[in-house]
């Protein structure tokens, strides 16, 4: 069968299938490789099952690198389970190699529809294995595995994200429909191209619009709920009118009135005329009722089918947490430190994208923490520690956002030796590092470039590992936090959004102008009115919970047109307390954190992301935009770029690019 035979559907049903089996090498192996001694004889079997299947599959649709090299791998584990090899590490080295090819092998028919990378050397290695064991070759740099790590979800998502127009809908091998008809098993599952699940998350976004929407008109409509009392009242005015008109026709009797009487009658009959309008409108009142109902009913219907919508999109973080066990292990055995790692939480939910774009960054953190957190044997020894260093991920929930740690129970980040470092690369100036808190200090480990390492291996010291975490973390519209105690170890702290497409925000209202901030990052909200707001250095500065933060103000910011406190962008901020607002919102990160003051807190509320316009794309500050349901355009600040635009005016400085 040819490579380039145009059939997208039987190409997307490859990809899946060699995307499970490559699971299911990686999980087995990695399991076996922690065991000392042989091999359970039963794991070894399940082991040679899979790569048979991959090798029977790849020559069903012809991928003859894939074949060649899967072949090799059997042959391989033939002799290991036979007891002819002894799985040595340089063997489960070999193996991995194998894996990881075969692999890259799988991304590249997701992305191109052909195999392109060599399998020479992969092949020599195999076979040499096969042929001599003893001969084996050395233990290979933990560079590779990382980056195999890292790519591995593009093949985990070809069948749907890249395989062009792949069909959707297909029920997997193996799954089989449940009995009696209709009915579908529980375990029964069904592949949707992500290009049809992204068309549905954008419909149910714009979906959640129009119920903004429709509520905001149900909230308008509401006053005509009293049409009825409007008819009583006009009914009260026609008895009234009978009871003058009585008094006029007395008064008549007496002599003269006649002219009162016509007028009498005259607003009689205008009385009769709009009691006659109100009991047509009578009805009314029921039927507004009625669209309220309709409205909460179809509010919940919404978010009923949004939610539904999204859970389509969300996978188990487990299937990204086996792949960094891979790492862990390799970059240990590379740089020669014995660690155990533990993973919990597997179960977390979060988006499919998201979970592929977290891969590159947890797999930096681990191996920054393996490589530079964890101390060898001899000094964990002096430290008074096990000779085997610990490394934890694990995931929860917290409200509506995922949260992931990284913990080690290494050396910790010295500050001193951050900042000294930081002086001698020029990110700081010395007398910037004389008074930076150790916590801000810490942080530097971010800056692009910087590096404690004194020398470049494969493994670090080029500065840029911490740096693509950061990049990567803000991308994804997500938080990071660093804890870090000298001589107890790091941890670092992601907090995430579970979707890419909605953001629930926190709506706010700065001088009649519209902003939302994403609620995952909102710390704390204060009432200005309850703080102490002081003056430091010309600059405002509150104390929450005994953590004082600079006050900052949107106008001053952004230079509001005719704000006089921002009429010099390097002014320093000195609002009047008349026009502060009424609340401040604190975001930001544990010891550099800022309070930032508004008029109005509106409420929270889902908006649907969209990209600035030309406009604003370069003002800084700025995450994105949406629409509301009144129509009117909300602009979406970013936190940590905010707090940084925001700072550098509060202390009296241009930012660069500053608008």
């Amino acid at each position: 069968m040819s490579n380039n035979n145009g059939n997208e559907d039987l190409i997307a049903d490859y990809l899946g299938e060699a995307h499970d089996y490559l699971e299911q090498l990686n999980r087995i192996l990695l399991a076996l490789s922690e065991q000392d001694g042989s091999w359970p004889k039963e794991q070894v079997n399940e082991l040679f099952r899979s790569a048979h299947s991959l090798k029977g599959l790849s020559a069903c649709f012809g991928y003859e690198r894939t074949n060649k090299v899967t072949h090799q791998l059997e042959t391989l584990m033939s002799s290991v389970r036979d007891g002819k090899i002894t799985p040595t590490a340089p063997v489960v080295r070999v193996m991995f190699d194998a894996i990881d090819l075969v692999t890259t092998l799988t991304s590249e028919i997701a992305s191109s529809g052909g195999e392109q990378k060599s399998i020479d050397e992969v092949l020599a290695d195999l076979q040499r294995v096969v042929n001599t064991p003893d001969a084996a070759p050395p233990v290979a740099s933990a560079a590779a595995p990382a980056g195999a790590a890292a790519s591995a979800p593009a093949a985990a998502g070809a069948p749907a994200a890249e395989a062009p127009k792949a069909k959707a809908d297909k029920v997997e091998k193996g799954d089989k429909p449940a009995e009696g008809g209709n009915g579908a098993d529980a375990n029964e599952t069904v592949r949707v191209r992500m290009e049809r699940l992204d068309k549905m998350v954008n419909l149910t976004g714009e979906l959640v619009v129009a119920r903004s929407r429709f509520n905001l008109v149900a909230r308008q409509l509401r006053p005509l709920q009293r049409v009825h009392e409007l008819s009583v009242t006009s009914s009260d005015l026609t008895r009234g009118l009978n009871e003058l008109q009585a008094v006029v026709e007395r008064a008549a009797a007496g002599g003269g009135g006649e002219g009162d009487l016509a007028v009498v009658d005259r607003l009689r009959e205008l009385a009769q005329r709009l009691q006659s309008g109100f009991e047509d409108l009578s009805g009314m009142g029921r039927v507004l009722r009625d669209v309220d109902d309709v409205a909460y009913d179809f509010d919940g219907v919404v978010g009923g089918i949004h939610e539904a919508v999204l859970q389509l999109r969300m996978v188990p973080l487990d299937s990204v947490f086996r792949r960094l066990q891979r790492v862990v292990r390799d970059t240990a055995e590379v740089v020669g430190k014995q660690v155990d790692f533990q993973v919990s939480g597997g179960d977390t939910q979060i988006d499919k994208r998201v979970a592929d774009e977290l891969v590159n960054p947890l797999v930096h953190m681990l191996r920054n923490s393996v490589d530079h957190g964890l101390e060898g044997p001899e000094a964990r020894r002096k430290a008074g520690k096990s000779d085997r260093g610990h490394v934890e991920v694990r995931s929860f929930q917290r409200g509506s956002s995922v949260v992931i740690e990284v913990r080690d129970d290494g050396a910790g980040i010295d500050p001193v030796r951050v900042l000294a470092k930081a002086v001698e690369q020029g990110l700081v100036t010395p007398e910037e590092a004389a008074v930076m808190p150790p916590n801000e200090a810490q942080r530097l480990i971010f800056a692009p470039g910087f590096s404690t390492a004194k020398q470049v291996t494969e493994v670090s010291g080029r500065g840029m590992g911490m740096d693509i975490i950061a990049a990567s973390i803000k991308r994804l519209r997500g938080s990071l936090e660093l804890q870090s105690v000298v001589g107890k170890g790091t941890t670092f702290i992601v907090q995430l959004p579970p979707s890419m497409s909605i953001l629930t925000s926190l709506l706010l209202e700065v001088r009649g102008t519209m902003f939302a901030l994403p609620l995952t990052e909102v710390r704390e909200i204060v009432e200005l009115s309850r703080v102490n707001v002081q003056r430091v250095q010309q600059r405002q500065m509150i104390v929450v919970r005994e953590r004082p933060m600079p006050l900052v103000q949107l106008p001053a910011t952004y230079r509001f047109q005719g704000d006089g406190a921002a009429a010099s962008a390097t002014a320093p901020v000195a609002t009047p307390a008349k026009d502060r607002g009424e609340h401040a919102i604190v975001f930001g990160f544990a010891g550099n954190e800022v309070a930032l003051s508004v008029d109005r807190l509106v409420g929270k509320e889902d908006l649907v992301i969209k990209p600035l316009c030309p406009e604003l794309a370069a003002v800084r500050g700025l995450a994105g935009m949406a629409i509301r349901g009144d129509g009117k355009v909300t602009l979406i600040l970013d936190p940590s770029g905010f707090a940084e635009f925001a700072l550098a005016r509060h202390q009296g400085l241009q930012p660069a690019g500053a608008r």
